[in-house]
């Protein structure tokens, strides 16, 4: 991934291009790792884990597959095998890759950090204020989300977990593309369940668009313009994120537990589009949160909308893309 340091006073000097995967990387709670080929339709076998799985995370070739109990598999997409095991003080309900840690919520509300290479515990905030069922990183911001039906943003780097967004259901997963939060919600029922779209640099109470989907939407990932979206039921969904169709279905055995591209999901703060590179674009979306005065505009998180928060952005976006 190549990026152009910037300064302050070449903020508008960047382009870039990106290449999207074709195939995606999902679990279920059987332990199968298992793929989708987008181009074909087929599904594949890449191997399995030695235990149940409930959440995962993509990163440099590995995947890292969260067992219920607290146990973290490492398993090599190139050998398609579990090369390493390691146990933290969590139930694993949510993972994501943030730059070189695992980061983990449980379902007491706890989130962790972890380092991958030892499973040491790097840091560990005790409470956020909700359950964590759901977790996701962008725009600078980490995100949980809970079956309380609230999500929940801190800025990368610190505790303060704040309110963001709620829906009309308890929510499973999130998802984020260039201008939307998704988040997956079962209905009480539990045998079906809705996705909710909001702004994802203003959240609130208010929704930019629902529907509904046949399983209980335990996962769900937006990749190259479309969402998927699993269930218990074995199914995942392909969506059109606008108007909510399901263009393919593909059937597994098991309930599904993680849904990621092969390639991994981006952990890059600076860029705000998703597009994979950063370049003029992330710079032009930073400047109007910034003007805006929203919270990814507010890159320290201190508060206040000024030249420091320029600087953060510009040191963010100079760290480049792990």
């Amino acid at each position: 991934m190549r990026t152009t340091a910037i300064t302050i006073t070449a903020l508008l000097a960047c382009f870039g291009t990106t290449v999207a995967a074709d195939e995606l990387i999902v679990t279920t709670e059987s332990g199968l790792v298992q793929t989708i080929d987008l181009d074909s339709g087929e599904i594949g076998n890449r191997g399995v884990c030695t235990g149940s799985v409930r959440s995962l995370a993509v990163a440099d070739g590995v995947l890292y597959l969260g067992g219920f109990f607290g146990d973290i598999y490492t398993f090599d997409l190139v050998t398609n095998q579990v090369v390493d095991s390691f146990i933290i003080p969590s139930d694993n309900s949510a993972m994501a890759w943030l730059g070189d840690r695992l980061v983990v919520g449980s379902a007491s509300g706890e989130v962790i950090y972890v380092d991958p290479t030892d499973g040491s515990v790097l840091d560990t905030v005790p409470q956020v204020g909700t359950d964590v069922t759901a977790i996701g990183v962008d725009a600078g911001g980490l995100f949980v989300g809970g079956h309380s039906s609230l999500a929940l943003r801190t800025h990368l780097g610190q505790t303060n977990f704040e309110f963001f967004a709620a829906c009309g259901s308890m929510i499973n997963s999130m998802a984020f593309s260039a201008d939307t939060m998704y988040l997956a919600g079962s209905h009480f029922s539990g045998q079906s369940g809705t996705i909710y779209k909001f702004d994802k640099f203003v959240g609130g109470v208010n929704y930019a668009g629902t529907f509904g989907t046949t399983n209980n939407a335990g996962v769900v990932l937006a990749h190259a313009g479309l969402i998927y979206v699993g269930g218990s039921d074995g199914t995942v969904l392909e969506m059109d994120p606008d108007s909510g169709t399901v263009l393919r279905t593909f059937a597994f055995s098991f309930p599904v537990t993680g849904i990621a591209p092969t390639t991994g999901l981006l952990s890059c703060p600076a860029d705000y589009d998703i597009s994979g590179d950063l370049n003029f674009f992330d710079i032009a979306q930073f400047l109007n949160l910034y003007i805006a005065r929203l919270p990814s505009g507010d890159a320290n998180g201190d508060g206040a909308y000024d030249f420091f928060d320029v600087q953060t952005f510009i040191d963010l976006y100079n760290t480049g893309c792990p």
